[in-house]
């Protein structure tokens, strides 16, 4: 077998639309596993031997540049005739949290000659002053009927790879630069005894949300039947100069929606998550040596 570089393993998903994309990804990980039990009896010494206690599984993540370009961002992707701006695993994410239908058809992962169909486990990704945003995704492998398996193929180099022209990179990857994040994401207090209004100043933001999903067997078949998604945990951790020493018990349900740029400043390329019925859940500040005095705030919501 001939080895494979880095520069043969590009991460490419393929949606149950037909939409596709190849991912700028840094690294990625891929696990098979196969569970076995081992069992005991009174009356001898040592096992009975190792037996299967749950079907076979697999996981797949990977780190990736945050783009917002490519089939996501060019009109395939599209819910009620709207384009749908980002990579094609925030379009994703976005479908299942705000779907109507708990039933999940999974998309195909492919990387080094490997596939898979994978469930949406987590997503998430950074935003911070003057640096390119990263984001992150993993997915559960769960095969499917009596002989699809949760991994397949053998270790061999992608026909496939990212476009690597520099000017699509530059105004393609998110950036810090033209990004802002405004209430609720920014902080606003009111007039305090001896001072004034304050609005606080965004330095950076952390989003992430989860999945749980129910895998449904039947006896006399290994791999599930279907699949469901169940609920979805959303959060974003902000930075800011600003302590919110008046948070409420029950704060008021907020709707809102990060603005995600990349280098060209444009509204219309730019990369779209909305958050329902965020609340906020905590702050904190801290302080260091030779840095100003920072605070951070944590926005949730559920699905």
């Amino acid at each position: 077998m001939a080895t494979v570089f880095y520069d043969q393993a590009a991460v490419r998903i393929i949606t149950p639309h037909g939409v596709e994309e190849t991912l700028l990804a840094t690294d990625c990980s891929v696990n098979f596993s196969a569970s076995q039990t081992p069992l005991y009896s009174i009356g001898k010494k040592g096992s009975l031997g190792q037996f299967p206690s749950a079907a076979r599984a697999g996981d797949v993540s990977f780190n990736f540049l945050t783009t917002i370009t490519g089939d996501a961002n060019n009109g395939k992707c599209e819910v009620g005739g709207v384009p749908k701006a980002g990579n094609i695993i925030n379009y994703m994410a976005s479908g299942i949290k705000n779907s109507t239908n708990s039933l999940a058809s999974g998309c195909i992962i492919q990387v080094a000659g490997l596939s898979g169909t994978g469930f949406l486990n987590s997503y998430s990704f950074n935003i911070g002053s003057n640096t390119i945003s990263s984001s992150s995704a993993s997915f559960t492998l769960f095969g499917s009927g009596s002989t699809e398996t949760p991994v397949i193929g053998r270790l061999s180099g992608s026909l496939y790879s990212p476009d690597g022209n520099t000017g699509l990179l530059a105004t393609g990857v998110a950036h810090g630069r033209f990004t802002s994040l405004g209430a609720p994401f920014q902080t606003t207090l009111g007039s305090y005894p001896l001072a004034g209004p304050e609005n606080g100043t965004v330095f950076g933001a952390d989003y992430s949300i989860s999945f749980n999903h129910n895998p449904v067997y039947k006896i006399g078949q290994e791999f599930p039947t279907t699949t469901f998604y169940t609920t979805a945990a959303e959060s974003v951790n902000v930075t800011e100069d600003i302590f919110n020493s008046g948070l409420a018990f029950n704060e008021t349900p907020t709707d809102a929606t990060m603005v995600i740029k990349s280098l060209n400043n444009s509204t219309v390329g730019s990369m779209h998550v909305g958050l329902k019925g965020l609340k906020q859940q905590s702050t904190s500040m801290s302080a260091g040596l030779d840095d100003i005095v920072r605070s951070q705030k944590t926005l949730t919501t559920t699905y």
